[in-house]
């Protein structure tokens, strides 16, 4: 890839000093020398600015609003920046905007920082690091390259990304979507053998606060294999829709093994208290603030029946339990008596709990994986498995009775189970990244077949917009104008 993408050198990524980075300083930061004669300190410095890094990148209007605004979750209405809905919901994006090209540079400065480590890691010096410490630093950095392409193919999809190589300068194709899934997949098993390696050494390095805070401490290797294993499985399943009218079942007990192994209780096993339990990310004040704290941010005016099962499955719609009390996530707006936020023809009385702008929210951490998703995966995973809709309902109504009195109805039919599942993934994982735009792609809802139109004339046209392009550099790199053929090898 042309470094039209952003060259930020490792010590680029370790250089803030905050709650969820506690380098020392910048001038503290690895220098490219440093690399390669590694010590414990650097390796550190490493590890931290990778997770900021990530952090930078996750937390952001490109990985989190924009596909939850495609994902018809919310909206953000702005008077002075109207591509927030002309890029979104009534047209297409412009790969040179900051719809059309955000979300993918900051999480290649990630993938490059891990692989600059991973490259360090070949070469230790003596008698510095044990072998399985060794083996523990290399599953941590693989398994963090790893996610950050994931992140990248979670906003094109079908379009494809590429790849990087150890010579970042390299122009890379632009690879399909299984091709990418299959690479992750194996840098993810890579990682993990890796962390069995390691044995019971921890990791030979802090990892932020949030990594060790939240109900698990990620720094020992058996957590860190939890952790990898549950994004494998997570990968898996998706690998395993890749033909939604016929998943691959062998991928689909796979990715059921994996997140058993994450969550490490069987289906419906899983207590509530554990849900929360998984790594976050935080913010400060002094430093970097919550993006979704944000007045702007407005629930979509469809929340409730955005998806309309019925046209596609013959079936009564799933009713809503009126009891859930994920729906407090669901609040008027402060100006809703005074008509709410308008703008490019919308108008929302409603948002979301945790984008109002209050001080609270904007130092709220966001999850990077918990195991409530994990929890939902396996029932997404055993719902498209041959006799597994029991399974598929043990663990979707486990979650659903952590918030309500009430069971869910039976799973009857996978399409029964995919519609009710796939609401327990959207009320507890709403505005906490893209997995409801993942989602209804990977079933084929994002289309007029199942969504309510955000627009229709005289007043627009909704184009049921799934990807984001790549950015315009991209394209000039390679002397395009539009997004190429992805490469499938």
């Amino acid at each position: 890839m042309k470094r039209l993408l952003t060259f930020a050198l490792v010590a680029g990524v370790a250089v803030t000093a905050c709650k969820d980075n506690p380098t020392a300083a910048p001038i503290d930061a690895p220098t490219v020398d440093a690399l390669k004669n590694l010590t414990k300190t650097t390796l550190e410095q490493l590890a931290v600015g990778v997770t900021a890094q990530d952090r930078s990148a996750f937390a952001s209007t490109g990985a989190i609003v924009l596909p939850e605004i495609l994902a018809r979750d919310i909206y953000r209405i702005d008077a002075s920046e109207s591509r927030y809905v002309t890029e979104t919901l009534s047209g297409q994006a412009d790969p040179g905007s900051f719809a059309g090209g955000s979300g993918f540079s900051p999480f290649y400065t990630g993938a490059r920082a891990a692989n600059q480590a991973l490259i360090a890691l070949r070469t230790p010096p003596a008698n510095t690091f044990t072998t399985t410490q060794l083996a523990a630093a290399r599953g941590f950095f693989r398994t963090m390259k790893a996610i950050e392409f994931y992140r990248v193919l979670e906003l094109r999809d079908s379009i494809g990304i590429p790849l990087e190589t150890d010579d970042p300068y390299t122009l890379t194709p632009v690879y399909c979507k299984p091709y990418v899934l299959n690479y992750i997949a194996a840098q993810l098993d890579s990682a993990n053998a890796d962390l069995i390696a390691a044995g019971a050494d921890s990791m030979p390095f802090r990892l932020p606060s949030s990594w060790v805070s939240h109900g698990r401490n990620y720094r020992k290797s058996a957590n860190m294999i939890r952790f990898n294993r549950g994004w494998k499985g997570k990968v898996d399943f998706y690998r395993a829709m890749l033909n939604r009218n016929s998943p691959d079942q062998a991928l689909l007990n796979t990715a059921v093994t994996e997140l058993t192994a994450a969550l490490g209780a069987a289906e419906g096993a899983v207590p509530s208290s554990q849900f929360p339990v998984g790594v976050y990310y935080e913010f400060a004040a002094s430093e970097l603030l919550n993006v979704l704290a944000d007045a702007k941010i407005a629930a979509n005016n469809n929340f409730v029946d955005s998806v309309r099962f019925v046209q596609k499955d013959t079936v009564t719609p799933a009713p809503w339990d009126s009891s859930d009390t994920r729906y407090s996530k669901i609040v008027a707006r402060s100006d809703s008596a005074t008509g709410g936020l308008t703008g490019n023809n919308l108008t929302a009385l409603f948002t979301i709990s945790t984008a109002t702008a209050t001080t609270a929210n904007q130092t709220n951490p966001i999850p990077l994986l918990k195991d409530e998703e994990l929890v939902l995966l396996r029932a997404q995973a055993n719902a498209e498995l041959t006799g597994g809709l029991l399974k598929a309902y043990l663990d979707a109504n486990s979650v659903h009775r952590a918030y309500s009195p009430n069971d869910l109805p039976a799973f009857t039919t996978v399409a029964i189970a995919r519609r009710y599942i796939l609401r327990e993934k959207r009320l507890s994982l709403l505005l906490e990244g893209p997995q409801r735009l993942v989602d209804l792609r990977a079933y084929g809802y994002l289309n007029a077949a199942h969504l309510v139109p955000e627009f229709v004339p005289p007043k627009g046209t909704d184009p049921f917009n799934s990807v984001f392009p790549l950015p315009r550099g991209e394209l000039n790199a390679r002397g395009l104008t539009t997004n190429p053929a992805c490469s499938a090898s």
